[in-house]
């Protein structure tokens, strides 16, 4: 009987023993399923973050290509277009000899006109002048008339700031001394305070040369020796006068 006892106490025990080995293998397993998910929901996130991260940049390139656009947009011309560039006698481009300021007023926006105060060379020298610009907002033209304070009055001189007015000739700004040989005699040549100015009785013109692109000894005690003026020197000045 005690023998019977003893087997069946040993048989209990040790399927006590297997029962306590097989949770802690079903821990174990559990526990390694729990780090896998771990580490699965780690990689889940990195890659999400990295796909953020290259997404923010398009995002703002988007943007900064909208905004390009509106900034061109906003650009677009407006107001009167200018496609005459002719200089001649007595035209420059849509502005003729005779016109007023009122005439000028009446043909293109107020807008694309400012009245300013120019100087000359002595303090006493004072004019009225009217920037004119394109629809682009670029200053292409000085207006002055003769006479100050009044609308009505004749324009007298233009004072040409755009490359793209030029003579039948091709004659325009930054064109050369040469260039302008070929086509038109110089009538007179005198000393400016920085310039050298060019007068072409032709087109009612000055042409202005720094001084800095003449040779040494251009002046040669009685007046500027032309032959000391480059054929490669440049006009950085144009005024049409209309006396």
């Amino acid at each position: 009987m005690k023998k019977i006892l003893g087997a069946i106490l040993i048989s209990f025990l040790v399927s006590c023993n297997s029962n306590s080995k097989t949770e802690k293998q079903l821990l174990e397993k559990e526990n390694e399923l729990l780090q896998r998910e771990l580490e699965l929901t780690k990689k889940e996130q990195n890659s999400e973050l990295k796909q953020v991260a290259i997404t923010k940049p398009k995002e703002l390139a988007k943007t900064d290509v909208t905004s390009e656009k509106k900034a061109k947009q906003n650009k677009n011309p407006t107001g009167y277009i200018f496609d005459n560039f002719h200089i001649s006698e007595n035209r420059v481009g849509i502005f003729t000899k005779g016109m007023t300021i009122s005439d000028v007023y009446n043909t293109i926006p107020k807008e694309q006109i400012k009245k300013k105060v120019g100087y000359g060379e002595f303090a006493d020298d004072a004019y009225d002048d009217y920037e004119i610009y394109d629809s682009n907002g670029k200053k292409i033209l000085i207006l002055t008339p003769k006479q100050n304070g009044n609308i009505n009055s004749k324009i007298n001189r233009v004072s040409i700031l755009d490359k793209r007015f030029k003579t039948t000739e091709n004659i325009g700004l930054n064109s050369t001394f040469g260039d302008l040989a070929e086509y038109y005699s110089t009538d007179k040549i005198s000393p400016d305070m920085e310039h050298i100015v060019l007068d072409i009785n032709h087109i009612n013109a000055w042409l202005t040369i720094k001084k800095t692109e003449l040779q040494d000894g251009w002046w040669n005690g009685k007046g500027i020796d032309k032959s000391k003026i480059p054929n490669t020197a440049k006009f950085d000045g144009i005024t049409i006068w209309w006396k």
